[in-house]
């Protein structure tokens, strides 16, 4: 795959959620309709739709990251900048849905999202197994096993924000992005 412009890299950004949520989803030719490219264009830089595929969930996993990063205070204690991490992360998915979708399916697409798995697990549940880590030495969260806790956080994320954009409740809502941190963090928080 090379990289797309930043002009067209932004465009197909725009309709990753479109792109993303359709079962199959949908061919080059469609998305170069969505995106005003034509379809040579698409094929110059992706060899196929899995390699669109790949592009979009990495792209959005490296934005997803700087968003949860950004909500970061590095002067707070690992509690709340774990908090804070995955009211970010909640944020940022419920703002893109169809990333929920295209992240479970690139779980089951063993091999050929094998790029956005690594991207996923240095950018997103690295940094989170991290803060976990520094919590739980803080005691201020309890997790039997690091990997198993961080899973069990960003497959709660995910399934939560698809099955309430399913609903068709307002996954944007920053009530439930509060509401679903506070959900997720319960189960590991100490009373």
């Amino acid at each position: 795959m090379k990289n797309p412009p930043a002009d067209l890299a932004q465009r197909l950004l725009d309709v990753s959620d479109q792109v993303l949520r359709t079962d199959p989803p949908p061919r080059l030719e469609d998305i170069a309709g969505l995106v005003g490219a034509s379809r040579a264009t698409m094929y110059y830089y992706f060899a196929g739709r899995d390699d669109l595929l790949t592009f979009l969930l990495t792209a959005h996993t490296q934005r997803g990251a700087a968003s949860a990063q950004a909500a970061l205070n590095p002067d707070e204690p690992p509690q709340q900048r774990l908090r804070a991490m995955v009211a970010g992360l909640a944020s940022y998915l419920g703002d893109h849905p169809g990333i929920c979708a295209g992240l479970l399916t690139a779980l089951g697409a063993t091999g050929r999202m094998a790029e956005v798995l690594h991207a996923n697990d240095s950018r997103i549940a690295g940094p989170l197994r991290d803060l976990l880590t520094e919590a739980t030495a803080a005691g201020t969260v309890h997790a039997n096993d690091i990997s198993d806790t961080a899973n069990a956080v960003l497959g709660g994320l995910l399934l939560a924000v698809l099955g309430r954009s399913m609903a068709g409740a307002d996954p944007a809502d920053p009530q439930f992005h509060q509401s679903l941190a506070d959900q997720l963090l319960n189960g590991i928080v100490p009373r």
